[in-house]
């Protein structure tokens, strides 16, 4: 997955790691995601476009009610 910039990576983990995020205080929700960012760009750093990747394999899963 590619992310314009660290903004977008943000504001994607904001939308997707709400099982995790939810969990913790209102008032820390923002510093966790800061802290998940700079630690992710540190290993991942972002491409000369200002762009930033993310390995991901995405699960699809299809019921059958038998």
């Amino acid at each position: 997955m590619v992310h314009e910039n660290i903004k977008g990576l943000k504001g994607w983990l904001r939308t997707t790691w709400f099982p995790y995020t939810d969990q913790l205080p209102e008032d820390k929700k923002e510093e966790f995601l800061r802290l998940v960012v700079s630690e992710y760009t540190k290993a991942h750093p972002v491409d000369p476009e200002g762009k930033t990747h993310v390995n991901m394999v995405r699960l699809e899963v299809e019921a059958n009610n038998l």
